[in-house]
């Protein structure tokens, strides 16, 4: 499994986020509105921008909404994640994408968008 743990956070200016921390450091960053990849915890808060390995804006369509106590993540199982939009994010071996749903996700059908994995360290 590449997730090692998730957790909901406030990070003020920024709102509430739901982080998805990987084995190898790198953190999946999810808002109301966009996916961040960051290189580690620490690159969130870096005001340049140094660490972001990639980013990008959730379609209004199929944006996650905040539940107290779960963030913007209904469920994970290994590389599926499922929003509380029914959106699905899921962890491929070349990157993330962003699905309209599970069936859609684990058929490879119509991502909104990849975020390409950084080779490792």
């Amino acid at each position: 499994m590449i997730v090692s743990r998730h957790e909901t956070r406030n990070l003020g200016d920024r709102g509430d986020v739901s982080l998805m921390h990987f084995h190898h450091g790198h953190v999946v960053l999810i808002s109301a509105d966009a996916v961040g990849y960051y290189r580690d915890e620490d690159a969130i808060f870096d005001p340049l921008g140094n660490g972001v390995l990639g980013y990008e804006v959730i379609p209004a369509s199929v944006a996650p909404h905040w539940v107290d106590g779960v963030g913007f993540i209904a469920e994970q199982r290994a590389g599926f994640v499922g929003l509380t939009s029914g959106a699905v994010i899921f962890i491929r071996p070349d990157g993330i994408g962003l699905y309209n749903d599970g069936a859609s996700a684990l058929r490879n059908i119509e991502p909104y968008w990849l975020i390409p994995f950084s080779p490792l360290p």
